[in-house]
Parts: C-alpha cells; sequence; structure tokens
C-alpha cells in the first residue's frame, strides 16, 4: 500500500526510524487528529465512512491512501493501527474486530456501554498483545498538563477533593450531525446523541482529575435528577443534570458534572492538602500557602516539553497527546494514561452511576479490570440504558414524505430550537434590562431576535403544522415545548413585529450604534483553496464570494461551519465580514479571536495578524485598538482552517 501523508521532520519526536501506518474508521471526528499525525512518526495510509462526503473530505486530503466504505476490506489492508472514530454505541464490536485483525487500536470515547463488554475488551487486548488506548484528550490542555506536572512535584500536596464539570446544553445536536446539518431522513433523530444518558459520557471531567492527581475512582454514588428543560426527546434522561460523587483510591472524592442546563459550564477546581487550584472562564487560578486565606492568585500556564507541537493541534492540544501516548506504547512499550486498564476506570463510573441513580442513589463499586477477581463478577453483566429507536423516528414508526413539514422534522426542530431561544433571550432579559451593568449590550439581543424574526415566524407555523397532523407523536411533544418556550402566541401576533422594530429603533438612538458590544452581522465564504501563511493574506477581491454565517448569542461567538467546498481539506481561509456604524469618528478598541491564526481588516486596511492563534478560541483574545470613521465602518476577518473548518470567531467592540 503506498504510503500518504507522510512528513519527514528534521527534528522527530521519537528518536525512531520506524513508522506507525494507520487507518481512520470515522473520518468526521476521525480527521481531526490528522494533522498532528506529522509529528509522531505516523502515516496515515487508509480510511473508512459509510458517509460518502466525510469519504470525499478524505479523499481531497489522502488522495494516495486507500479509501472504502467496506469495513472488512477497511481491515484486510496492510496497516498497523486504528482510529477508531465511528458511533460511540459501536466502539467495542469494532474494537474487538480491530484486534483480530492484528491492528493496534487508539478509540474515542467511550470504551464500552455495559461492563461485560469491558471485560471482553480488556481479555482481548491481554491476548492480542496490542496496544489499546482510549482517545480521552481532556486532560491534555496547557492548564491540565501543567497542573498535572506540577502535582506530582507535590506542589499541592494529596489530592482532598475536586470539582469537574462538563456540561453542554447542545439540543441542537439531538436532531443534527456534528457540522449542524438536520438528520435525514428527516423524521429520523440523532442515532445516540438524542437519547444516552450523560453519565456515560463521564471522560472528559473525570479523565483529567485522574491524570492530574494520580489516582483511580473506586466508588460512585448519583441520586436521579428529575427536572429537565424542554427540547428533547421525551422517556429519555436527556435535558436534565447528572452529577455523580465518585471516591477515589486515595480516599479523596470529586463531584463529576455532566449533563445539559440552562448555563453551559466547564468549571474545574481541585483542592490537595497543600494548595488548591481553579480552572474557570477568567483562567487559572492558584491558591498556595496550605490555608483557605492564602493568596488567590491568577497564572499562566504555559506549555511544557512537546507543547509547542501540541498547540497546533485541536481540542487545545490533547489531540496531539493521545496520539502521542499511542505512538509511543507502540514505540517503546511505555504505558499510556488511558490504556486499556485506565480506558476501564474512567469509562465504568459512568455506567456504574447509572445504576445508581436507578436506586436512588445507592453508593456502586468500580471495579479494578486489571484483577481478573473483578472482571470475573462482571463477566456476564450486560446491562446497559434501552435505546431510543432513532431509524423507526419520532412519528410512531409513520414515514412521512421528505417534501412535507413531517418529513422536514429535523430542520424544523432545528430552527425552533434557535428561533425559541432567541426570543426567550429578548424577552428575559428584557425584564432585567434595567440592572444590566451596561444596559447597551440589550441592544445586541433585540437586534439578534429582529434579525432571525421572518425564520421564526416560518418555522413556528410549519411546526404547528406538524403537532396538528401528529398530536400523540414524540414529535410533537418536542415541538409543543419549544413552541412553549418560545410564546408561540405572543411572539406570531400581528402587533408584535411592529413593536419590535420601534423598540430596536430607540435602542439604537438612545445608544448611537447599530449594535452595542456585540457584532452580529457576519458573512463568510466557503473555504479557498490558499496555501499561504496568514500573514501573507491580502485584503479580499471583489470576487470573493461572502457566506452566511450563524451567530450564538448565548455563548457569544460567530460560528463558521463549511459543508459546501469540495476543496476543504487543503490549507484555506474564510473571511468574515461586519460592520459597526459609530456617529462620530474616534479611537476604540475591538476584540478578535478565532479557532486559528486569522487576520483582521478595517475599512479595506489591515490593522491586526495574530499567526499563532489556536483552539480553544479563548486563549486567543486579542485586543486591537482602532480609529472609527464616522457612519458605516467594514471589518474583515481572515480566518486559517483546522482541517478544512472554521471553528468560529468573535469580535466585540
Amino acid at each position: 500500500m503506498k504510503s500518504a501523508g507522510r512528513v519527514n521532520n528534521e527534528s522527530p519526536v521519537f528518536n525512531d526510524k520506524r513508522r506507525i501506518r494507520l487507518g481512520i474508521w470515522g473520518l468526521g471526528r476521525g480527521m481531526a487528529f490528522f494533522k498532528a499525525c506529522q509529528f509522531l512518526n505516523i502515516d496515515v495510509v487508509a480510511g473508512c465512512d459509510f458517509n460518502p462526503h466525510m469519504r470525499e473530505r478524505f479523499k481531497a486530503a489522502l488522495p494516495d491512501a486507500f479509501l472504502t466504505d467496506d469495513e472488512d476490506e477497511f481491515l484486510s489492508q496492510d496497516f498497523d493501527a486504528v482510529l477508531l472514530a465511528t458511533f460511540c454505541l459501536e466502539h467495542t464490536p469494532h474494537a474487538l474486530k480491530c484486534l483480530q485483525a492484528g491492528k493496534h487500536v487508539l478509540s474515542e470515547v467511550t470504551s464500552f456501554a455495559n461492563m461485560a463488554q469491558g471485560v471482553q475488551l480488556v481479555e482481548a487486548v491481554e491476548k492480542s498483545g496490542l496496544v489499546y488506548n482510549l482517545a480521552e484528550n481532556y486532560p491534555f490542555s496547557a492548564a491540565n498538563s501543567w497542573l498535572t506536572n506540577r502535582w506530582r512535584e507535590g506542589l499541592f500536596g494529596d489530592f482532598v477533593y475536586g470539582e469537574y464539570e462538563y456540561v453542554h446544553e447542545c439540543r441542537t445536536l439531538s436532531y443534527t450531525y456534528t457540522d449542524f446539518t438536520p438528520v435525514v431522513p428527516g423524521h429520523q433523530v440523532h442515532h445516540w446523541r438524542s437519547w444516552f444518558d450523560y453519565h456515560y459520557y463521564c471522560t472528559h471531567s473525570l479523565g483529567p482529575v485522574m491524570v492530574i492527581t494520580g489516582t483511580r475512582p473506586v466508588a460512585v454514588q448519583a441520586f436521579p435528577c428529575t427536572p429537565r428543560i424542554a427540547g428533547y426527546l421525551p422517556n429519555t434522561p436527556r435535558g436534565r443534570m447528572t452529577p455523580s460523587m465518585i471516591q477515589m483510591n486515595n480516599g479523596g472524592v470529586m463531584r463529576n458534572l455532566m449533563g445539559s442546563s440552562t448555563s453551559d459550564t466547564g468549571n474545574q477546581r481541585l483542592w490537595g492538602t497543600l494548595g488548591a487550584s481553579e480552572i474557570g472562564r477568567d483562567g487559572v487560578r492558584l491558591r498556595l500557602g496550605s490555608a483557605g486565606h492564602a493568596p488567590l492568585l491568577k497564572i499562566k500556564p504555559k506549555w511544557e516539553g512537546l507543547g509547542e507541537l501540541a498547540v497546533q493541534s485541536g481540542h487545545g492540544g490533547g489531540d496531539f497527546w493521545v496520539l502521542y501516548y499511542f505512538a509511543r506504547e507502540i514505540l517503546t512499550g511505555e504505558k499510556a494514561p488511558f490504556d486499556i486498564y485506565g480506558g476501564c476506570d474512567v469509562t465504568i463510573p459512568g455506567i456504574q452511576a447509572i445504576r445508581s441513580t436507578l436506586e436512588g442513589g445507592k453508593v456502586m463499586e468500580v471495579p479494578d479490570f486489571r484483577k481478573k477477581s473483578d472482571r470475573d463478577r462482571y463477566r456476564s453483566d450486560d446491562w446497559q440504558q434501552p435505546a431510543y429507536d432513532t431509524k423507526r423516528g419520532v412519528f410512531g414508526g409513520f414515514v412521512p414524505e421528505p417534501t412535507t413539514a413531517a418529513g422536514r422534522f429535523s430542520s424544523v426542530i432545528k430552527d425552533l430550537i434557535t428561533t425559541a431561544i432567541d426570543y426567550r433571550a429578548w424577552r428575559d432579559w428584557k425584564s432585567v434590562s434595567d440592572v444590566l451593568e451596561d444596559p447597551a449590550e440589550y441592544l445586541t439581543v433585540a437586534e439578534r431576535l429582529l434579525q432571525r424574526y421572518p425564520v421564526l415566524r416560518d418555522t413556528y407555523r410549519e411546526a404547528r403544522q406538524i403537532i396538528e397532523e401528529h398530536p400523540d407523536s414524540d414529535g410533537a411533544t418536542v415541538l409543543r415545548e419549544m413552541l412553549e418556550v418560545g410564546d408561540e402566541e405572543k411572539a406570531l401576533a400581528s402587533s408584535f413585529l411592529p413593536a419590535l422594530k420601534r423598540e430596536v429603533a430607540a435602542l439604537r438612538r438612545k445608544h448611537g450604534k447599530v449594535a452595542s458590544d456585540m457584532i452580529v452581522r457576519y458573512e463568510a465564504t466557503e473555504l479557498l483553496p490558499i496555501r499561504k501563511a496568514i500573514k501573507e493574506v491580502k485584503y479580499p477581491a471583489a470576487d470573493v464570494n461572502f457566506r452566511k454565517a450563524s451567530f450564538n448569542v448565548m455563548h457569544n461567538y460567530c460560528s463558521i461551519y463549511d459543508r459546501y467546498s469540495d476543496d476543504v481539506n487543503k490549507n484555506g481561509l474564510v473571511y468574515g465580514r461586519c460592520y459597526h456604524t459609530v456617529k462620530k469618528a474616534g479611537k476604540g478598541v475591538m476584540h478578535v479571536a478565532a479557532d486559528g491564526p486569522f487576520k483582521v481588516f478595517l475599512n479595506g486596511r489591515e490593522i491586526f495578524c495574530n499567526n499563532r492563534a489556536t483552539n480553544p478560541i479563548a486563549n486567543s483574545v486579542s485586543q486591537i485598538p482602532v480609529r472609527w470613521r464616522a457612519g458605516k465602518n467594514e471589518i474583515v476577518v481572515a480566518l486559517r482552517t483546522n482541517m478544512g473548518r472554521a471553528w468560529g470567531f468573535f469580535v466585540t467592540v
């Protein structure tokens, strides 16, 4: 087989001439790892995916690599290892199939869905002598990696207590693919994100605590939390918070928080016997001095070791590190943090937490699958959460014509979720706008609703049509809930839109600008096949095709997801354009951030370039002094993409 994707590095990470030939199974998430392979003795030589769009992206990036939609044909090829990024519930059977084919396995989370699968997987790995790693990447951000090194040096003492969170309100992803394209056929829903219990997905919050403190879980307790937010499938655990308390093997305890709520959060706090740390929206703080009133100071964690390479990959460097540990174990035999046993340690607490909730908060053990005696107790334990029949769909088995409203359910609910939230944000912020620190910020919320109102109106009407046609279906239940959130009757009243226009006009006059602190009118090009560094990019030519981009007012950033270019895997650019209007010329400050290298133009003139910006976006916010001219000012952001996608950028003034 021809070697594809190989890059000869002058300073290789491993002092080893051997190359690891890698096949990627699952070319959506799987391709996000591609860039880091070049540094790590890894050549991507094969790909497999049932989705034609994903295969086309892979082929554009690696035209000489083997490509198929047939898993058996894929595994019969001559390569060493598989990066397994297929659907979540299929990881175990697919990993077993890879091992049987003689391939090392790097599996996306989670490792398995029931305890019997875990036993089977451990013993298959042991028998094969092959390497199995779980691709849990959250422990390997710059901040978490820095903390890991300091814990190992004894700065924080012994682990006492921790709180790590991975809370994401991702209703839309119940009905779309990861690029927010609605599921097809339209009466179906996402095959696991629409119904999967959040406890299963415990690794992104538990994993960092394990790696940083060097401990493993031994017991878990979780109480059922039954209130839920609207818009999720009925009779599933989605839309709820799923906290658990986990005891670690040194006697310390952590609160592991996942779920879906009305406030996404990823706060991370650790207490040791000598010091403590907290990671939040404003950065990283340490309290050092072995006392509760000791100095609490903000720090800037720096990458150590191979950080300069790691920062060039996705997930804040995490994708680099999971590949690094995988390659290191294959080449040297040194165990990775999440080898097969670490993968079990971080997966089992989720399964046991679900069982704890079903038994009213009973404490459940976390067995150590390194021990055969522990495995024997769970060898036949195949209990797992019952699955929702996603293929049967939300209309009880009825399959509507694709052109009908019901046949477009996934598109309708996607738009309904966003527009109902637009309305609700406007209504609720209006009620408390008098206590805003900067009252002008409310204008952004009102303008967003005004801009989106035509979509809201059409979506509300189409949702009501589906409800009337299928009143007793799960689809109707979900649509009703979101229409209630979005005040259907008031929002569709004939007097509403004129009143909203008057309100926005009055706010613009009062605050003297089109939108207060957040520029919301963006357009973005499709990807351009430009191989130049961002610093060489010029102001876009007049024939550039700007495309619409979505603005997420709840998270304060503009997101661009490319689904249009046939050349998405070549280094390209996305251009975002927006406008800021001021009454008088003068100085100001613009905050710009992006998930990749970017350049900023103001009124056709280059004013800033950040050639080292990386994901996550919050780490690369730049403050740019500007001079506004009176009237309308054009702002253009040229963004270099990561593996064919512009993950997002924002501009505030």
